[in-house]
């Protein structure tokens, strides 16, 4: 794939970072344009952001000084379907979420308007939202001062990001701001793990004939080895430790900072002539296990990355391959929306 491409690596846009207000799709006791809190509470982990509407229009830059960082490659198809289903139906049905480290004056007025009764409570399955409303001069006056220094990472959505991009270079109307939800990963951070693979093909075999480091173990349990920067590889029954070989950074870098942090990027290298027609992914790494040892296939177990780790790479102006990362939990859709041409 091309990583030029639009279509298939949303570029990061300039700033400053803005988000408008706007007016919730089907919220008739929202008088006036406004930006909300949004808190969500699912399998012990509690998150809040800031939700508005991003502005699209800052243009493209690198990623030195982008304030838009996406991290993860899309299928240009996938896009152009999102984006004609968005044109069709002039609506954002769930926010882009991204990730930052927050300034403080913007963690204090989080806190203190989430010390006053919310305005929406929600139970939703395995999801309980609530939901604040941020209208007051001072305080817009306050978030726009503080993001205005700010950048994110694009923790999920890409597609979503890609397919405004698409309608705003279109002329649709209302694409020129998406729908997003800030998180200040300092304040109440997402879970951020890694996605473990089943594959079928001799992996360690692989790893050794590229200068891998394969170290076999007499652990009977695969989960007890996995630690941070460490790939494990479970494979006919035996257990083993792979070690990366060093690989050349981007000009000017420290060389080693992209394997060394993220072994992702090595990995998929490492794994582009293995089949992948059946490739399995998993979030949790007993669930990959399970499946390798049914299947007689080997899983790979990574391990988590940082926020910082991936924003390393991507400021380098790399791109992490598909299912690289897991942001949890999402808010599930449907809680705030708004229509395309709503400002």
């Amino acid at each position: 794939m091309d990583e030029s491409d639009p279509a298939v690596a949303p570029p990061p846009l300039a700033g400053p970072f803005r988000l408008h207000t706007f007016r919730p799709r089907g919220r008739p006791d929202v008088g006036t344009p406004t930006l909300f809190v949004h808190e969500w509470t699912s399998s012990g982990f509690t998150v809040r952001g800031l939700v508005g509407l991003l502005d699209l229009t800052g243009g493209h830059c690198t990623s030195r000084q982008a304030v838009v960082l996406p991290h993860e490659r899309v299928h240009a198809d996938q896009v152009q379907q999102l984006a004609g289903r968005m044109a069709r139906g002039r609506v954002d049905t769930a926010p882009i979420l991204l990730a930052h480290h927050g300034p403080a004056p913007l963690r204090s007025l989080l806190d203190e308007v989430c010390s006053e009764p919310p305005r929406l409570v929600r139970s939703l399955r395995d999801q309980r939202h609530r939901v604040w409303a941020l209208a007051r001069p001072s305080e817009l006056d306050l978030v726009a001062d503080q993001l205005s220094r700010t950048s994110a990472l694009l923790a999920d959505g890409h597609h979503r990001y890609a397919a405004h991009l698409r309608l705003l270079t279109s002329g649709t109307r209302g694409a020129d701001r998406a729908l997003s939800v800030l998180v200040d990963h300092d304040d109440t951070p997402l879970h951020l793990g890694a996605i473990h693979r089943v594959v079928a093909g001799r992996v360690v075999e692989t790893a050794r004939r590229q200068g891998w480091g394969v170290t076999p173990t007499t652990s009977t349990n695969p989960l007890h080895e996995m630690a941070p920067g460490r790939i494990v590889v479970w494979e006919s029954g035996r257990t083993h430790v792979l070690t990366l070989p060093p690989t050349p950074g981007p000009p000017g870098g420290s060389g080693l900072v992209t394997t060394a942090t993220m072994p992702v990027l090595a990995l998929d290298r490492m794994l582009s002539g293995l089949p992948f027609a059946d490739a399995a992914y998993h979030h949790e790494a007993d669930s990959a296990l399970t499946e390798a040892r049914r299947r007689e296939h080997s899983a790979i177990l990574l391990p988590a990355p940082t926020l910082d780790e991936v924003l390393a790479v991507v400021r380098q102006g790399r791109l992490l391959p598909e299912k690289a990362t897991s942001f949890q939990p999402k808010p599930r859709p449907g809680i705030l929306t708004r229509r395309l041409r709503d400002a």
